[in-house]
């Protein structure tokens, strides 16, 4: 009685152990890697077909950066083609550093460098690296097929730059102005404005002296104002900031309170930024 209670389980233990998921199987493994290799194969050779019919699963999804999640493989593959209509891709490497399989389901992740030649008039050969991480799912013969995947750029967006240190120096610079606005600081007006600003306003166009004086002068009476919505961006040596400024205040006995919209653009001379133009609009 015993050895039979034993023998069964045994058989109970052995059917547990068939049925239990492959945990990172090394065939799977190398199955995944294998994919993400013919994906390179593919890209370079602009073979679309292959990445249709081999590398998506018919519901898949991507998360390209700064834009919308693209549904279906058929929306993924349409932007590969905008892609390929402006660049040419002359070199795309996606290895992964890492792989986990559990069963018919596999994440892998992986860095990736992308070179392109422009085929569309009015670009620039790009080069790009950055990161992925996706999502890959056995299919019904036993392949492997993407599912999910999402990429981003090691590079700052576009007027960003790297660790946002120019842009929290432009903000503190607009913070500056208006405090120096507010307590008719002369010598810091001067600091921030450049000597060849130009600004475009309600009023018309001013230059710095004409501004300066203007933001001295004894009629205007600054009650409270305050910024807000302020969008800086970076382009080397020059930097814009875009945002909203609210006041309470009269020029020479007249109401001029409201909020206005402003843009102003600076640039590091000298190894310090100045604004060498503004443009601001009453929007209320």
């Amino acid at each position: 009685m015993k050895t039979a209670y034993a023998v069964v389980i045994v058989l109970a233990l052995l059917f547990v152990s068939a049925c239990a998921q492959k945990v990172n199987d090394p065939a799977d493994v190398e199955a995944i890697k294998s994919l993400s290799e013919g994906y390179d194969e593919a890209i370079n050779s602009r073979d679309l077909d292959w990445i249709r019919t081999v590398f998506y699963t018919e519901d898949a999804v991507a998360l390209p950066p700064n834009q919308q999640m693209l549904s279906g493989r058929e929306a993924i593959v349409a932007r590969d083609q905008a892609i390929f209509d402006q660049y040419d891709p002359t070199q795309i490497s996606t290895p992964p550093a890492e792989v986990v399989s559990s069963g018919d389901l596999a994440v892998a992740r992986g860095t990736f460098t992308w070179k392109g030649k422009p085929v569309a008039s009015g670009l620039s050969e790009v080069s790009q690296e950055g990161k992925w991480i996706g999502t890959f799912k056995r299919q019904s013969d036993g392949s492997w097929k993407c599912t999910q995947l999402v990429w981003n750029s090691d590079q700052p967006t576009p007027g960003a730059t790297a660790d946002g240190a120019v842009e929290q120096a432009l903000l503190k610079i607009e913070r500056d102005w208006l405090n120096a606005a507010l307590n008719k600081d002369r010598a810091e007006l001067d600091k921030i404005i450049a000597s060849d600003f130009i600004g475009h306003g309600e009023e018309g166009v001013r230059n710095k002296r004409q501004l300066l004086s203007m933001l001295m002068s004894r009629s205007l009476k600054i009650e409270s104002a305050e910024i807000s919505n302020m969008q800086p961006m970076v382009f080397g040596d020059t930097g814009i900031v875009h945002g909203m400024i609210t006041s309470k205040e009269s020029m020479g006995g007249k109401d001029t309170s409201g909020q206005y919209r402003w843009t102003d653009i600076f640039e590091k001379r000298d190894g310090a930024w100045q604004c060498v133009g503004s443009y601001s609009q009453k929007v209320k």
